[in-house]
This record gives structure tokens, sequence and C-alpha cells, in this order.
């Protein structure tokens, strides 16, 4: 079977080179492994808007604006993000099923998106059960999606699939440091408030560090503070050798959500638990051995951190997001054959 991919929204084109060579943002990163999965089974094609050149690699055809006349019908779109790119491409593959795939939690008026006709022939996919969940509150179990229900606008299809993660392969031996923590999500993911929470660590603590690093699609912002050391971004091999010699991931924010949480799932994968609040798919999404706790309380953050210094959470790889699952997942998504 045919099936395309389509990012609207990145500002620069991207492919597996970016993937193993520099740094990347997870939706991207998720992206080109679910192409990559698919392409064993199927023929695969990822639309970039800001593609200027066509290009191959691992079996997956790279395409921009400039090559989309040349593409032929395909069985099943996936659109990543945006919602007002379905239309046109509900009317190049009339045949097609069309998909919305999101990454972020909606705000109430999402309701009003079931009064459009495009996206009423679309199934919209979330990236876990927590997300699934959110997207159908606002859609239908609120008074708004009441109302529309009982005047008859048809509700709408929401499902979820997961993102693969690959098995972490380390560059050299590893030895854990029980003073270093990492942080590696954009800055816009709750930073000040982890350093708010560092500076009161490190008053207690004066031998902790933190690192930070960025994936590369938000500046960093400036840092000036005492044992905060700038990693700035990495490739995912570096990175991943970062996160097996820490403590633990550092992530003691309460105010953005994770849909899925990349961040919880490779940390885990390398035996590194994540010292997180329960919020977002955090507690589905984490190894259920990796406790969750309070994050608007310090002391207990500080507490949490001396403990782990004595015997850390026995977290590990978890098997629902190896390609064969995520495979199985999505194929029943899409409707592809297995």
């Amino acid at each position: 079977m045919k099936v395309l991919l389509c990012d609207s929204s990145h500002p620069k084109s991207y492919d597996f080179d970016n993937l193993t060579q520099h740094a990347i943002g997870g939706t991207e990163s998720s992206l080109l492994r679910i192409a990559a999965i698919f392409a064993h089974h199927h023929q695969v094609t990822v639309y970039q808007q800001a593609r200027q050149q066509a290009a191959q690699q691992n079996n997956v055809h790279f395409i921009g604006p400039q090559q989309c006349d040349q593409l032929e019908p395909v069985d099943a779109v996936v659109v990543l993000r945006k919602n007002q790119e379905l239309k046109s491409w509900q009317q190049r593959f009339p045949q097609a099923r069309i998909y919305l795939w999101l990454h972020t939690y909606k705000k109430w008026e999402f309701v009003f998106k079931r009064l459009q006709q495009h996206i009423r022939q679309t199934v919209l996919i979330g990236n876990s059960k927590t997300h699934a969940k959110h997207l159908n509150q606002k859609l239908h179990n609120n008074p708004f999606g009441r109302l529309l229900s009982s005047i008859g606008v048809p509700e709408l299809t929401v499902g979820y699939g997961y993102n693969p993660v690959p098995k972490p392969r380390l560059i050299k031996p590893v030895k854990r440091n029980p003073h270093k923590l990492i942080f590696l999500s954009a800055p816009n993911k709750g930073l000040a408030e982890v350093l708010d929470h560092f500076k009161k660590i490190y008053a207690e603590m004066p031998n902790m560090r933190l690192y930070i690093a960025n994936p590369g699609y938000r500046e960093q912002m400036a840092i000036n503070q005492p044992g905060v050391e700038i990693l700035g971004a990495l490739p995912q091999n570096e990175l991943w050798q970062h996160v097996a010699e820490s403590l633990c991931v550092f992530y003691p924010q309460t105010s953005f959500a994770e849909t899925f949480g990349l961040v919880y799932a490779e940390a885990n994968a390398l035996g590194t638990p994540v010292l997180a609040h329960d919020i977002g798919a955090a507690r589905e999404i984490l190894h259920p051995n990796n406790p969750l706790i309070d994050c608007h309380n310090s002391a207990l953050v500080i507490k949490t951190l001396q403990q782990w210094q004595e015997k850390l959470p026995a977290v590990k790889y978890r098997e629902i997001f190896t390609d064969q699952a995520v495979y199985q997942q999505w194929s029943e998504l899409l409707g592809l054959e297995i």
C-alpha cells in the first residue's frame, strides 16, 4: 500500500542524516522512525513544505512542493498538526483515507472543529491514550460537545499511536555519576521552574551539577547560574551518553504536559529514571517503577534525589515502544495490511 506523511509545519527539511548526526525535535524524529517502519512493508513518501530537492533514504521518498504533481494516488495520508492542510490533500486524493496526527493539547474552542466538513472526513490521531482521552474530552465530553451532538453534528473518530523508541546504543561504557542531572527538553518546557528547583538543590547539595541540552528547534536561553552547564544541541548518540551517565533526567516542572514524552521513554530505556511531576502522559509512558512526585514541593525534590543517590528505581526499556509493536498499532489505525 502507499502511505504519504505530510509535514507542512517544520521550517526546515530533515531526513535520516539529521536523526543520526544532528539535534532534532521529538515530533520530527518520530515521523522519520514511523516512515522507516512503514517502509519495510509499504511504499512511503514524506512530504515536507520546506524541502526543495527530492531525496531517497532508507526506502523512504522525500519530496517538497515542487514534486507534488509527480505523486501517484495513495491509500493513506497522515497530515502532521495542520488541520488547514486537510482539504487540499482530500481534494488531491479523494479516494485516500485521511488522518490528522496531533501533537499538542487543545483549548476549549477545539470543539468547534466538528463543524468543519473536511475535519469530519478525517480520523484524529493522538500520541498516547492520555492524549486521545484529552482530545475526546475537548471534542465530545463537555457542554459544547454534548450540545453539538444533540443537534446532530457528527462526532469525530479519535485514536492514538505511540511513537517508536529505539533501544539506545551507547558509544562507550557508562559509569553513572550520582551528582549529574540532565535536562534535555526545549526551554519552553518548564526550564525556568527547573532552574528554580536546582538553585535550592545546589544550596543544599553543592556537588550537584545540572547539564542542559536543547533539541535545537528553540533558541537556548542565556543562563548564568552556579552548577549549571550548557551542552547545547547534541546528536542523539551523544545525548544518550549523557543521559546514561546521569543520576536522572531532571524534569520537575508542573506547567508543560507532554502528549507522549520521548524524554520519558528514552531515559528509562537507558536505565535512567526521570524526576518528574504527574502531568500529561508521564504516568502512561514512564516505566511502572519510575515514581512521580509532587514537583511543587522543592523539599520533596531534594529528598528524592538524595534517596536516588542511595538506590535508583529499576527502570528499563518498554517493549510497547518497539518497532514491531508500534507498526502493529499504527497499521490498525491506518487500515494497512500487516
